[in-house]
């Protein structure tokens, strides 16, 4: 049979136009046993196409076309020694020529690592030059059709080099799609490679359509004259291996003394940690300990442990918060090593989430830090462990509907600009345009003819999906113990930082260690908020040893729904619950954490829970064996460790099949698998004695775990940071809103974490160029603005700006602010106008006529003249609405009074329905109202039917109100801008939540 040995799929960055899957599926309709995968100097698809090939039963071949300049070549895996020597060939010629990485040559590099390698080469130069390093290892690639009046004379010559050196020729035909029809993709990914409009592209390629995965007639057709090239192929396919990825874990080695046992140290480690942690005499945590460090020691995952904990040490050491993510907090060696401050035992976390005899894959350990501390951790991880054991883990970018529009639009001739401003004239969102196929209505602003409207969609949706470019994961590290590039190919991100050519899910594949370090910007508030109580010489109630968790004025907060710059309590939708559950500590917190996600709205758990706790509901257990299990979630199963426990007690399987059976659950996606699951689940609990019967709304609520569902200690851990920011709000409000400020970029805009501020009773005082630092900070019982959220003002100006305070002192006037730092009439005037000159104790527009009068009669020298108006003159300040607009324009907010005041319209006397606030809302329940205000939050859904529900959060003088947009009442509002806005609609309550159902909404 015939074999593909030069094969690109969409891996091949807009050079192949096809999938791997793709590519599979029509190798398997011609019926090809083997194929290849040959993207251009990465192995970015290799892993994903080894198991897709392996589940449709063709045997997967794995190389790389090789590129330097004018050379190439095509180097296939022969067996896991060419792996290795591939990986580091594609390392050093992707990373060649920048510092610490020398220039290489090609040829010279494929010379120095042969071993395990075939090579497909093309160029009689390059064949004479790999010629005694291959020996019979190197082949002639002729590939047909070849375009061009010297192909035939190019073919006739290196055949003939073969000949003279004894090299063997290999039938091939460069597949770049699967089949002919992907040939108009191919031309509109060729475009955007060589950034050309479509209409600029040659109408001949050097590819073209017939570059196909051709079927093996058709390729033993081209070569008839040939068959001993085909016949090779054969061959050479025969003599490469299919099974070449490395399947033995990888674990990084920790930096111990010379003869130091890891085994010994850890155990000696977590013994000082049951002391720190106050357990040394707790027989429960000592009996757990001894369980973890068995299976620890018996999956050889020592160092591991050690390898994260050193990380974590070095980051407590200077002071930094910081918290895991997922499972990890099952674990009391983490919580012991002081990798977590969640205490397993206190919140009954089972082990078997996170580890277990039976389990195959590594358990993960995510670290969060602070956000802006997080690159100085991972810079420590490549000083520690050294630069060629460690890289950064790489992301794959696919094409958007908004990202693949806009290359279409600009492939047929559109600017960025004409694009941005077409997306918002749309009729309808670029998504729900995308999927309609007959959605080609020319919209009114495009600045095309109208037939290239269609012809554009086209094209959007062809580029829908495919990979654009390469770019960083936010934290993943991969630490090895010998040289990373023997393990994985490595190449440039675009921001100058080395990552594995792998993703995330097939670096773990390949048995590398994946750990991440990632900034959470809600650490970064609690540790800022903690420095600046402190500060105040106040004592903080989260930097005490053990937290309150029952601090009555943080339950009143959370019960009132006020957590606006709370992370991950803030949404709309979390307000709401929080009301409606009426937390009692935090253990409710992590509760309210687990039922807003979709696992467990999905199964109505989340109004279940609210009844329940109201009393509206009796607390019955799903079942009597798990009466004493869920009573804490009112017998409901809302984390993924109650679905473990729940299968366990059950189906009395062990814990590790148990474990087993959960995640082939949660990864569940078609009804096949979810019935022959359901099937498997009922025969398991028959032996147990339990009928059929008795499990359909068990299973209703398992089977609803494969949407997205938080393990336990992952809330626990997240959990933990809310409860300690809702403190800081409660506790100390100034401290808390300065660093939620500089720090919060979640569910809404600045604006309304200002007004939320302002509402709460803390003052915000202008910038000032004397005494303004660059993010905000707390000053005498208030919070000053800082100069970073000036607009107009230059990065390196509010640097000079404030070096030029902190050396030479503060400024005297206006004149000796121009004087020593020189700024541009554009940044002067943004600086004047938002308040930053109020120090001098005078108008505002008279600092402006002094800067002009200054820059009209600037002497020739470098100083300007101490000139201003006349001290019985001046020109009238401006009024107060003049001032609050220029603040808006300069800062985004303002600093005096509410911001909707700026927008308030007078209201019309008699005008139906009335005009209420958003604080009088609950005292008009059942009535019609109208309110007005500016956005806030705004989120779209589609209903069952494909028609759009939208929740948008209006804000005014008084505080929020929440309003829905049904389908049948109030049409979806496709671009919100900020507002103002007018609603109508009729007051709702449940469970202590009051809500506009919206009839009408406009400006």
């Amino acid at each position: 049979m015939p074999v593909h040995l030069h094969t690109h799929s969409w891996y091949s960055l807009l050079e192949g136009a096809s999938s791997p899957d793709a590519l599979l599926d029509r190798a398997a309709a011609h019926g090809y046993t083997s194929l290849a995968l040959t993207d251009t100097n990465n192995l970015y698809g290799a892993s994903a196409f080894v198991e897709s090939a392996n589940r449709i039963g063709i045997r997967p071949l794995l190389g790389a076309r090789l590129r330097q300049n004018r050379w190439r070549c095509v180097a296939l895996i022969a067996d896991r020694t060419g792996y290795r020597n591939l990986c580091r060939i594609l390392s050093r010629l992707n990373l060649a020529g920048a510092k610490p990485f020398p220039p290489v040559v090609l040829a010279d590099l494929l010379s120095s690592n042969a071993d395990g390698l075939h090579v497909l080469v093309d160029d009689p130069v390059l064949a004479e030059q790999l010629r005694e390093a291959f020996g019979r290892r190197l082949w002639l690639e002729i590939v047909r059709p070849t375009i061009g009046a010297t192909a035939g004379r190019r073919e006739h010559d290196l055949l003939a080099c073969g000949r003279r050196l004894g090299v063997r020729p290999v039938a091939g035909a460069a597949a770049h799609f699967a089949d002919p029809t992907e040939y108009s993709t191919f031309r509109l990914t060729t475009a955007m490679r060589r950034g050309i409009l479509l209409e600029q592209l040659p109408r001949v390629l050097p590819l073209t359509a017939d570059h196909h995965l051709v079927a093996p007639a058709e390729l033993r057709s081209r070569f008839q004259d040939l068959p001993a090239a085909v016949y090779n192929g054969e061959c050479l396919a025969e003599l490469l291996h299919s099974d070449v990825l490395p399947r033995d874990l990888i674990l990084p080695e920790p930096r111990l003394r010379p003869g130091m046992d890891r085994a010994r140290y850890l155990h000696r480690l977590c013994e000082r940690g049951l002391r720190q942690r106050d357990l040394g005499a707790d027989l429960e945590a000592r009996r757990r300990l001894r369980e973890e460090l068995a299976i620890i020691g018996a999956t050889n995952l020592d160092g591991y442990f050690l390898v994260v904990r050193d990380i974590t040490r070095w980051v407590r050491r200077r002071g930094h918060t910081m918290a895991l993510r997922g499972s990890a907090g099952n674990s009391l060696v983490c919580y012991l090593l002081g990798i977590t401050d969640v205490d397993p035992l206190r919140f009954r976390l089972p082990l078997e989430r996170f580890l277990h005899p039976g389990r195959t894959d590594l358990p993960d350990i995510d670290l969060d830090f602070d956000w802006k501390v997080r690159d100085e951790v991972i810079d420590h991880v490549f000083r520690r462990y050294g630069a060629a054991h460690v890289a950064r883990i790489c992301t794959h970018l696919f094409l958007q509907p908004r990202s693949a529009f806009r290359e279409a639009a600009k492939l047929h001739g559109l600017s960025d600009e004409q694009v941005s401003e077409l997306l918002t004239t749309l009729p309808e969102s670029v998504e729900d345009l995308l999927q309609k196929r007959n959605a080609d209505n020319t919209p009114p602003r495009f600045p095309l003819e109208p037939a290239r409207w269609p012809r554009l969609l086209d094209d959007a949706r062809r580029l829908l999906g495919r990979p654009h470019h390469l770019s960083l994961h936010p934290g993943g590290v991969v630490i090895t113990p010998g040289p990373i590039e023997d393990y994985v190919p490595l190449e440039w991100a675009a921001k100058g930082v080395v990552v594995t050519q792998f993703e995330k899910d097939a670096v773990e594949r390949v048995g590398l260690v994946k750990i991440d370090l990632l900034g959470n910007r809600a650490l970064a508030t609690v540790d800022e908020a903690k420095r600046w109580a402190a500060a105040d010489a106040l004592p903080c109630r989260v930097a005490a040893k053990q937290p309150k968790f029952d601090e009555r004025a943080v339950i009143d907060l959370l019960q009132r729904g006020d957590t606006i710059g709370v992370n991950q309590l803030e949404s709309p939708a979390m307000r709401h619950l929080l009301i409606q559950m009426r937390p009692r500590g935090v253990e409710d917190v992590v509760q309210a954490l687990a039922l807003i996600r979709p696992g467990a709205a999905l199964i109505g758990a989340k109004a279940r829970f609210v009844r329940r706790r109201r009393g509206l509901e009796p607390r019955q257990p799903l079942h009597p064996r798990l009466a004493a299990l869920l009573g804490d979630t009112e017998n409901l199963m809302i984390f993924e460790d109650d679905a473990l426990q729940v299968i366990q007690r059950l189906t009395g399987l062990p814990a590790s099949d148990a474990d087993r059976f959960r995640r082939r659950v949660t990864k569940h996606r078609t009804e096949a698998e979810a019935w022959a699951l359901l099937k498997e689940f009922v025969d398991l609990c028959a032996h147990q004695g339990i009928p059929a019967a008795a499990l359909t709304e068990i299973w209703a609520q398992l089977s609803k775990f494969n949407q997205y569902s938080f393990c336990k200690s992952h809330a626990v851990s997240y959990g933990l940071i809310a409860w300690q920011s809702a403190t800081l709000k409660a506790l100390h409000p100034i401290a808390f809103w300065t660093a939620a400020l500089n720090n919060n970029q979640s569910a809404y805009p600045l604006r309304v974490y200002i007004e939320a501020m302002k509402r709460a009773g803390v003052r915000l005082l202008l910038p000032c160029v004397n005494r303004s630092a660059g993010p905000f900070r707390p000053e005498r019982g208030a919070v000053r603005v800082g100069l970073d959220v000036i607009a107009g003002l230059p990065e390196e100006m509010r640097e000079g700006l404030i070096r030029e305070r902190e050396q030479n002192g503060p400024f005297q006037n206006l004149g000796d602010f121009r004087r020593r730092v020189r700024p541009g009439p554009e940044t002067l005037a943004a600086l004047v106008r938002c308040g930053a000159f109020d120090f001098t104790n005078r108008p505002r527009p008279a600092l402006l006529l002094e800067a002009d009068l200054q820059d009209q009669i600037r002497p020739k020298g470098p100083e300007l003249l101490p000139c201003r108006p006349a001290d019985d003159w001046s020109p009238p300040d401006y009024d107060k609405g003049r001032r609050l607009r220029d603040e808006w324009a300069a800062l985004g907010f303002i600093v005096g009074p509410p911001l909707m005041s700026l927008f308030r319209r007078p209201a019309a006397p008699g005008k139906a329905p009335p005009l209420i606030a958003s604080n009088q809302i609950a005292d008009h329940l059942g009535r019609t109202v109208r309110v007005e205000g500016l956005v806030a939050a705004a989120h779209r859904v589609h209903t069952k039917d494909g028609r759009l529900l939208q929740f948008i959060t209006l804000e005014d003088e008084h505080g929020l109100t929440e309003m829905t947009l049904f389908p049948d009442e109030c049409p979806a509002v496709p671009y919100l801008t900020m507002g103002p806005y007018t609603a109508t609609g009729v007051v709702e309550e449940q469970y202590g939540v009051y809500t506009l159902t919206a009839r009408s909404f406009g400006r």
